[in-house]
């Protein structure tokens, strides 16, 4: 099978990986003393399966995308709650509202897996940006100012597709794959594997 052609591909579990990402969660990567104050050095945030209470100033926003619901009397869509949503900042040099990720649990609108909508704030009117099927694996700082991001696709022949979208101009585009089924990807296989992911990816824009 696909999978188990695919197994040699891969040399470092996610597992073993997860067991470091305090290191990543609490302390900042701030390098060699001597170095340069002009160079830039990127943390990495591990994306826990918390989901915390909803900042009350993003609330207004979602429901204005329709996205939810603060009414009792709504029907039609999910409360905006933390039972059904998360909320992440990809711009962590910005305040929350400037924009921000908002996670989806399996099962709204119809999807049978995790929603992730990007919101931008454009002159004062906020717009979905990217819309992807996946679940966030971990973000990652960069010069830009926006974050990297690693999003996990589930495939029902594979396992989770862990694919690295970085900020382009106006929104985010798919670049790498990085691990399959929690196993990093060979430096070696890179070219190949995204040859296959990447042209047929279809799981958002």
């Amino acid at each position: 099978m696909f999978l188990k052609s695919l197994q040699f591909i891969f040399n470092i579990n996610r597992r073993n990986l997860f067991l470091i990402s305090p290191i990543f969660l609490f302390i900042a990567c701030s390098g060699n003393g001597d170095s340069m104050s002009d160079e830039f050095y990127s943390d990495t945030i591990i994306i826990s399966g918390a989901y915390p209470k909803l900042s009350d100033e993003i609330v207004p926003i979602i429901e204005q995308l329709e996205m939810c619901t603060a009414s009792d009397t709504v029907l039609s869509l999910p409360p905006c709650t933390n039972e059904f949503f998360r909320i992440f900042n990809y711009r962590p040099t910005k305040k929350l509202t400037d924009g921000f990720i908002v996670e989806m649990i399996p099962g709204l609108f119809g999807a049978p897996v995790h929603q992730i909508v990007i919101i931008e704030n454009y002159m004062g009117k906020y717009q979905i940006i990217n819309q992807y099927f996946g679940h966030l694996l971990e973000m990652r700082t960069t010069p830009s100012g926006f974050n990297d991001l690693l999003i996990g696709y589930t495939d029902p022949d594979i396992g989770v597709v862990g694919i690295k979208h970085i900020w382009q101009g106006t929104k985010y585009d798919i670049v790498d794959v990085e691990e399959i089924d929690g196993h990093l990807v060979k430096t070696e296989f890179k070219d190949s594997v995204n040859n296959v992911f990447l042209p047929a990816f279809s799981a958002g824009h």
